[in-house]
């Protein structure tokens, strides 16, 4: 029997305990508890330590972050910070968040310039985990692992907006979670966010 895992929000289908195996399913069945595709869900299986070891010693290279990049770091800490009710050091990280953005360039893309840019993202999120995973650093492993179900259900939005187009969300909300970027579409937001667990207060409507 197999176990198939959700890549947004961590749920697991397991063929053992279900009525239905998860090949079985019909291809419009969605996640439970996030309503995330059967696409995105991935078959559960061990990675060697090996294999593991192998990987971070030949691709963990120290590498210079862009000013957007270390603001998006500092949003991600300052949204940490705030889920613990750390007042002083959310405002801390928020200031050196406007800093460095304010330094950076943003550049508006076009639908492709997006899809590259989380599909090269995507690709990426294996790698870090590992080198946090080597390091033990929690931080780092919860900020990795925040962003990746994230940007998942990013891919799975745009891959139906482009399908469907604007009928995608023409009678429909657009929401994200103000802690972790889960982002959801539908006329309420869920209860709690899939992701980081926070109650939908802080899942808020995009006008």
């Amino acid at each position: 029997m197999k176990k198939y895992q959700c890549t947004i929000c961590g749920y697991i289908y397991d063929d053992a305990k279900e009525k239905i195996k998860f090949e079985d399913l019909p291809d419009d069945w969605t996640c439970p508890i996030c309503g995330a595709p059967k696409a995105v869900f991935k078959e559960l299986k061990e990675k060697p330590k090996e294999e593991i070891k192998e990987e971070v010693n030949e691709q963990e290279k120290l590498t210079e972050l862009s000013n957007s990049q270390i603001a998006y770091i500092c949003s991600n800490l300052a949204k940490a910070c705030e889920k613990q009710y750390l007042e002083e050091e959310q405002n801390i990280f928020l200031k050196l968040k406007n800093h460095y953005l304010n330094k950076a360039k943003i550049q508006n893309g076009n639908l492709k310039d997006i899809q590259n840019n989380i599909d090269n993202d995507i690709k990426e999120f294996e790698t870090a985990m590992n080198i946090a995973d080597k390091y033990q650093d929690r931080g780092a492993k919860r900020v990795i692992n925040w962003a990746s179900k994230s940007t998942n259900m990013m891919n799975v939005i745009l891959n139906n907006y482009q399908e469907k187009g604007i009928d995608y969300i023409k009678n429909n909300k657009i929401w994200v979670c103000d802690i972790c970027g889960f982002i959801y579409i539908g006329p309420t937001p869920p209860e709690t966010c899939p992701i980081c667990k926070v109650p939908n207060l802080k899942i808020l409507e995009v006008k």
